[in-house]
């Protein structure tokens, strides 16, 4: 896990963001700068990236999922909200089902992204295992980290990382909708994505038992850094919404 911006004494809540295939920890760097002190903004760090460069990835979203799940636990001292993008918002999804089921600790508001609901996810198609294939479809997507891949010394780094991520996308989808979580939801959808459309908050419906509010914004895939300000600050109110409630 890594912050941003050092933990108040204050922290009346902590939002837990999960950055989406291929991506660090560091796409929250600038989250802190728009979210009031007394929420501890906590970004997760994949294995295999940046300052776990020397850990193997992830070999699926159950691994992933577990892990990351242990390691938050200790992080339930306080109300925890959660914010996933892309694939990001499908671990997301797994963790909470993780901590209400394993841990017993239910009613995590969770704010997703660019992501079909876990039954309803469409498969990446693209072949992992050619370099060029990767960037391409990374640059496709709009990502705010093609400039790293197209450095060669770097690309030779950063690769591995996005070729698990990208795995875990080709072979997750749950066949049923898994068991409802007991808690609310706000979906968020670039207008012009092609990887989601106006039904798939309805796809989430079935997995979230409290509700789900769909929230569109203008932009592709990446219109969460395009609009960055705007999200935060959204999901900045609805938390304290939640909180005053």
């Amino acid at each position: 896990m890594r912050r941003h911006r050092p933990a108040a004494v204050d922290v009346k809540a902590r939002l837990v963001c999960f950055p989406p295939a291929g991506s660090a920890a560091s796409f929250f760097r600038s989250w802190p700068e728009s979210v009031p002190t007394e929420i501890d903004v906590v970004a997760v760090q994949y294995p295999g990236r940046q300052e776990r460069l020397g850990e193997e990835c992830a070999g699926s979203m159950d691994e992933l999922a577990d892990a990351v799940a242990a390691a938050l636990v200790p992080l339930a001292d306080r109300p925890l909200a959660m914010f996933g993008h892309s694939m990001g918002a499908s671990v997301a999804f797994e963790v909470a089902a993780r901590f209400q089921s394993t841990y017993g600790i239910g009613g995590i508001p969770l704010f997703l992204a660019a992501r079909a609901a876990p039954h309803r996810v469409r498969p990446l198609d693209v072949d992992c295992d050619d370099d060029q294939a990767l960037v391409r479809k990374l640059h496709e997507l709009g990502s705010p980290d093609t400039h790293v891949l197209d450095d060669p010394e770097l690309r030779e780094v950063t690769l591995p990382a996005v070729r698990g991520d990208f795995r875990i996308c080709r072979t997750y989808r749950r066949p049923e909708p898994p068991a409802a979580l007991d808690t609310t939801a706000v979906f968020y959808r670039g207008s012009a994505d092609p990887g989601t459309d106006a039904d798939d908050v309805n796809g989430w419906s079935d997995v979230i038992r409290g509700g789900v509010r769909e929230a569109v914004l203008p932009g592709g895939h990446f219109f969460v850094v395009q609009h960055e300000r705007l999200l935060v600050q959204d999901i900045t109110r609805h938390l304290y919404g939640l909180l005053a409630g």
